[in-house]
């Protein structure tokens, strides 16, 4: 008796310790064809994700990609997203989601990191880093705004102003 309950404790400190330790699994992969296949860990449905980030899809957006994990080693959620939309679309977009208009000028960073790294084109996997271009434009929430702990970065490609391209990075910090 004594054997199986020691059985029994190892085989739950065990199964503890692999539930807390073990990267996230890839489950929504399996079942949403948006998700980025170049990408794994992808356990965080899309709808989780953006409302997890305060995001509203615009009705209507297409080629939508994205890659997003909730827990893992620290806990934290995270997203990279990618689509298209119509000018009333990206209006919607930053309205809805509570995210500043997009500028040239503004510089995406996480202190001495560029979130956005120099490209003529998308890069990354499923092209989910963004180009940089004459047509692109930025948008980042504030650390003292109140999406601070879970910041957003947008980029807009507007070389298409009718149909411009998207692409969200957000992680909990």
């Amino acid at each position: 008796m004594a054997a199986v309950i020691v059985g029994l404790g190892v085989w739950w400190l065990l199964k503890s310790l692999a539930d807390s330790w073990a990267p996230p699994d890839d489950h929504v992969a399996a079942s949403d064809r948006r998700v980025c296949p170049q990408t794994s860990m992808n356990n965080d449905p899309l709808a989780d994700a953006t409302s997890h980030f305060e995001l509203v899809l615009p009705r209507g957006a297409t080629g939508v990609v994205f890659t997003a994990t909730v827990g893992g080693l620290q806990g934290d959620s995270d997203l990279s997203l990618r689509f298209t939309t119509t000018a009333a679309g990206l209006a919607s977009f930053l309205t809805a989601s509570r995210i500043s208009p997009p500028t040239p000028t503004t510089r995406v960073t996480d202190g001495d990191w560029t979130i956005f790294p120099s490209s003529s084109k998308p890069t990354g996997p499923c092209g989910l880093t963004p180009p940089v271009g004459p047509h692109m434009v930025y948008s980042q929430d504030q650390p003292d705004g109140p999406m601070g702990s879970s910041p957003r970065s947008v980029a807009v490609d507007m070389t298409d102003p009718a149909h411009p391209v998207v692409w969200v990075d957000a992680l909990d910090i």
